[in-house]
């Protein structure tokens, strides 16, 4: 069974810039050399887009160079426990998205302890992530689509792009607030899962907006419903899932962040969580989000501490009731 950790999380602190650091105290002089954004997928998925966005963009904000390095693995736990286990110093980060936080129930053991070995530095967009149909699908809505998992149970064959993803237990999660039953069919990532879907191998998929934007304004998948609570600017005209599928409650944001190892200094904390902020919260950060299919969604490192406590909560138990296990 997975383990569920209690341990405290390192609280952000709550400044909305960093004040100015005299020298002499810790990080007074931070940062003095190059630091290293680790992203923890291979090169072309999504981490990898914000990863390199907020490497360029943080590096111009701190006025020294922040270099992306991949490393991959694991559902993105190699990448992760090396910044786990970096000095707290500051010059080595990670771009996580919430599959950060599934990972701890989904995973039967790790090598980092989410909440106790890291520190939320801030959290910086949210993904447009959508369920779509396939041409193999019958039903015209979301709300129909329920209506026969709940009749048939098992009949409609949902894509995901692994075993515990976030798009999978997105699903999963749909499946017990509606009581019906999807088929899950396991992917080696988002793109054959997509392509699964628009061959007709399976009827529904979830992927970001950024992997079928161009397949649904070809007519090749149909948009049916938005897993965030509320709608995405970036897919105009498309629906919530709650919405949609008559859902009340139902909720997936697929957050992206900014995470350093546990330890660090406060004062070099709120100096990377500023040039977080100064990276994607302006208009010119913004639009460079936007013109990569990611929504810029800033929020303090604290407001993020608090964001992890939440979706552990909910994740732990629609984890649990599905037996999601990967060894």
């Amino acid at each position: 069974m997975p383990i569920t950790r209690r341990a405290t999380l390192t609280l952000a602190g709550s400044a909305l810039a960093a004040p100015a650091i005299a020298q002499g105290t810790p990080g007074g002089d931070f940062p003095n050399r190059p630091l290293k954004m680790v992203i923890p997928f291979p090169p072309g998925g999504g981490s990898d887009i914000l990863g390199r966005l907020l490497a360029q963009r943080m590096g111009e904000a701190l006025g020294q160079p922040v270099v992306p390095e991949n490393r991959s693995g694991a559902g993105g736990n190699i990448g992760t426990d090396a910044v786990a286990k970096a000095a707290p110093d500051g010059y080595t980060l990670v771009t996580v998205f919430n599959t950060v936080v599934v990972n701890q129930f989904v995973y039967r053991t790790l090598p980092f302890d989410l909440r106790r070995d890291l520190m939320p530095v801030a959290k910086v967009a949210l993904a447009p992530t959508l369920i779509a149909g396939g041409p193999k699908l019958q039903a015209k809505d979301l709300r129909e689509v329920v209506e026969i998992t709940r009749r048939q149970p098992g009949l409609l064959n949902h894509g995901t792009p692994g075993l515990g993803t976030i798009t999978h237990v997105s699903a999963e999660l749909m499946d017990a607030m509606s009581g019906g039953r999807l088929t899950h069919v396991h992917y080696r990532g988002t793109g054959p899962a997509v392509t699964a879907a628009v061959s007709g191998e399976v009827e529904l998929v979830s992927a970001p907006l950024s992997a079928v934007d161009e397949l649904i304004k070809a007519g090749r998948l149909r948009a049916l419903g938005s897993l965030a609570g509320q709608a995405s600017p970036l897919m105009p005209g498309v629906p919530t899932v709650a919405e949609a599928a008559g859902l009340p409650g139902y909720a997936v944001d697929n957050w992206g962040a900014v995470l350093a190892p546990a330890g660090l200094p406060e004062p070099i904390r709120r100096k990377l969580e500023a040039a977080a902020r100064q990276a994607v919260d302006t208009p010119e950060g913004r639009a460079a989000l936007a013109a990569r299919g990611i929504e810029a969604s800033f929020a303090e490192g604290a407001t993020l501490a608090h964001i992890i406590e939440e979706d552990s909560r909910r994740w732990e138990p629609v984890i649990r009731k599905a037996d999601i296990r990967v060894e």
